[in-house]
Parts: structure tokens; C-alpha cells; sequence
């Protein structure tokens, strides 16, 4: 049975029988993007999980790896061509590259850009199950991504959830090769990032040994991410490329306050464009596809 497309671990990860039992106790246990599914998510699940395995029967040369120290990183790759900009799609937690596989198989896009979806460290074929707490050293595995455009065409990064935070320190550390972001309901005010009780047990070996891998990789790293947050607070007049925040209203997972922080932090951006839609929750990519499709045409331009 093919695993979803969308970052959705619960239903492809229960390998053991038993595990099924505990999905009434996994919102209890974690705090992340991505894990209660509204209605009209479910739906889509099988369309674009037909787009992911359609992807991989017909390009399987789409599919790359490659190291960096002791991580062996995968990301998927079309629409390829020397002249072209390249977007970088970052996913959320927990996720993989079949999130954006919309995106991927879209010929506005491919025709205008080379396009990548990579597995963050931790996830799909990036070290699956070997978190990484640091988004320092996230984006230190991804930096090599960055060097595909030719010099002089534009890097744009597309961060959803966590990947909005990573994307952010991508930029930060890597000005001169990053020049668009489109962040979509990114977790990057740290004021926001509260641990509840339910968390540190969660990660407890008698209770960790009992959840799917990447439940307790999307725990741990989303622990760790208010202190990597708070280090990141000096760094923001370092952004300075053109950047698109969306934020939904209705969001329960990354509360709309964020919009707020980017809008005071993001006063080095050569442009800032906040976009809130009020009715709208966490599932961006997919619920507003055409509307976020239509930010990234934009920033081709």
C-alpha cells in the first residue's frame, strides 16, 4: 500500500498493529504541524498521492542524494536547466518531500524554475528517524541545494510550518545566495513556542519506544525550537531579501501572531508582503494552492 503524498506520518508510519491503539493519545503527546487532518485535507490525499507515485514511476533520475558529513540528505529535482531560478521547498513537522508534490508536478512552474522538495534531516530519506535539533545545522545540510542556480538568478525558498523558521535561517546565513522567501504559516516568533506537559513524557523511553519514529523525531526538534528561535532574534536585519509571509486566522497550530512578529522583526526585507486570510487554517500549501502558487509566480518575476 503507497504511503501518502501528503505530511501526514500517522497512517503510513503504524507498521506494528498495535501502534493503531495509541492514535487516540498521539495529540496529547505532540505538539506539530500537520497531525489532525481536517476533512477537506483527507480528500486530496489520494490525488496528490497519485501526482508523488506518478512522479517516481516516470522521473525516477528526479531523485538525488548527497552527503554532507555524516547525513545523507535526499531531495527530488525537475523542471531542471542551467538559466533557471530555483525554488527550494522546505516541509513541515513532521513531513517529507511528497507535500509538495502539487508544486512539483505543476508545468507553470516547472517550465519557469527548477524545483526542489528535500527531506529535512530527520525525515524521508534524509537520516529518517535521526533528528536534528539545530536549524543551524539544518540548514547547513540543505546550504548545498543553494549552489545549483547559476549566479546571478534567483534562489527562492518556500517554507511551510517548521520549514518557515528554516527557511528564515537558510537566508540569514546565506544572504548573498538566498533571494526570496515565501514563508507559510512559519513558526518563527519564539514567544509562541510553549512546551506542554504532555511533550516531555513523550519523549521518556518508556513511552517514546511505543511511537512511530517520526512522532518522536517531530517532538524532539520541535522542543528544541524556541531556543533555536531566541538565538535567531539577533540575526533578523540580516534578512534582507524580497519576502511573502501567509498566515491563516484560523490557524490552531501556528498561532496567527506570528504574521505579527514577521511584520516587526522582517524591517530589513527589500519587501515585505504580509498576507492574512482571516478564515483560513494551518493546510496553505494545499487548501490556498492556486493563492500560493500565484505568490511564487510573482516573486519569479
Amino acid at each position: 500500500m503507497p504511503a501518502p503524498a501528503l505530511s501526514f506520518p500517522v497512517p503510513q508510519r503504524l507498521r506494528r498493529p498495535w501502534q493503531w491503539l495509541l492514535l487516540p493519545l498521539v495529540p496529547y503527546l505532540l505538539s506539530g504541524c500537520n497531525l489532525l487532518m481536517p476533512s477537506e485535507i483527507v480528500e486530496m490525499e489520494s490525488r496528490t498521492s497519485a501526482l508523488a507515485l506518478k512522479l517516481q514511476r516516470d522521473d525516477p533520475s528526479a531523485f538525488v542524494t548527497y552527503t554532507v558529513g555524516k547525513r545523507q540528505m535526499r531531495y527530488v529535482g525537475v523542471g531542471r536547466g542551467p538559466d533557471k531560478p530555483l525554488i527550494v521547498f522546505l516541509h513541515g513537522s513532521p513531513g517529507d518531500w511528497r507535500g509538495w508534490a502539487d508544486f512539483l508536478t505543476d508545468p507553470d512552474l516547472t517550465q519557469r524554475a527548477e524545483l526542489i522538495a528535500v527531506d529535512r534531516p530527520g525525515f524521508g530519506g534524509s537520516g529518517a528517524g535521526d533528528v536534528e535539533r539545530s536549524l543551524v545545522q539544518q540548514a547547513r545540510d540543505i546550504a548545498p541545494l543553494l549552489d545549483r542556480a547559476a549566479s546571478g538568478r534567483r534562489v527562492l525558498l518556500v517554507g511551510h510550518s517548521f520549514g518557515g523558521p528554516l527557511a528564515i535561517r537558510l537566508a540569514m546565513d546565506n544572504s548573498s545566495k538566498v533571494t526570496d522567501l515565501v514563508i507559510l504559516a512559519g513558526s518563527i516568533d519564539p514567544a509562541m513556542e510553549q512546551t506542554a506537559w504532555y511533550q516531555y513524557p513523550a519523549d521518556w523511553p518508556v513511552i517514546s519506544w511505543m511511537l512511530p519514529a517520526v512522532l518522536v523525531v517531530t517532538n524532539r526538534e520541535i522542543r528544541a525550537l524556541k531556543d533555536e528561535l531566541e538565538a535567531m532574534l539577533p540575526l533578523w536585519p540580516r534578512v534582507t531579501q524580497r519576502v511573502t509571509v501567509m498566515q491563516g486566522g484560523k490557524d490552531d497550530l501556528v498561532p496567527p501572531e506570528n504574521a505579527d512578529f514577521a511584520q516587526k522583526m522582517l524591517t530589513h526585507a527589500t519587501t515585505l508582503n504580509i498576507v492574512r486570510i482571516p478564515e483560513m487554517n494551518h493546510f496553505l500549501p494545499w487548501t490556498r494552492y492556486a493563492q500560493v502558487k500565484a505568490v511564487i509566480l510573482e516573486h519569479l518575476q
